[in-house]
């Protein structure tokens, strides 16, 4: 009787770690680590030989290991140390280490402003090292009455020189500088 006892309380603890183990929820483990750090507010510039490129500044971010992510990102471009154009967006991340160090991607909602006009897109990539702006997704750009829209844009930052593909546009002349 005594051995059967035991079997009993070992049955009982068995059940007891079953169904103990049963109601604790499942821990899944993060597909990322988690960041290295968090800012409310986060601001940063990059110099080339002393002259201003780029500043960017944002509502709060998370430092991970190749990334900075910003929340409600602004972005300064300056060329030759003059201001060409204000982005903002949902989101942004600035590239820390790799081939894309010092690259800047924003996402949602991007606007790009400049006196040239407006440029309107859901994904827009800054390419530092080219001192390019690029755009996988549709683009519009308004410049006074005029509207174009494409894909696949390809643009300095001032706006003066843009290449897209699937062109469609209504273009006015007086919102176009005629040079003679």
């Amino acid at each position: 009787m005594l051995l059967s006892n035991r079997y009993i309380v070992a049955l009982l603890c068995i059940c007891l770690i079953v169904i103990v183990g049963c109601e604790r929820e499942e821990e899944i483990p993060s597909s990322k680590p988690p960041p290295i750090q968090e800012f409310e507010t986060f601001s940063t510039q990059h110099r080339e030989e002393g002259i201003l490129k780029w500043t960017l500044v944002g509502e709060s971010s998370e430092v991970r290991r190749e990334k900075v992510v910003v929340q409600n990102p602004k972005v300064q471009i300056f060329k030759e140390g003059q201001l060409s154009i204000t982005l903002t967006s949902k989101t942004g991340q600035l590239f820390r280490i790799g081939k894309k160090k010092d690259n800047l991607y924003l996402k949602g909602e991007v606007v790009g402003v400049n006196e040239k006009g407006t440029l309107y897109t859901e994904e827009l990539q800054w390419q530092n090292k080219d001192g390019t702006l690029y755009s996988p997704t549709e683009v519009k750009i308004v410049r006074g009455d005029s509207t174009w829209y494409g894909t696949e844009m390809v643009a300095n930052p001032d706006l003066e020189s843009v290449k897209m593909s699937k062109n469609r546009f209504t273009l006015y002349p007086k919102d176009e500088e005629i040079n003679d």
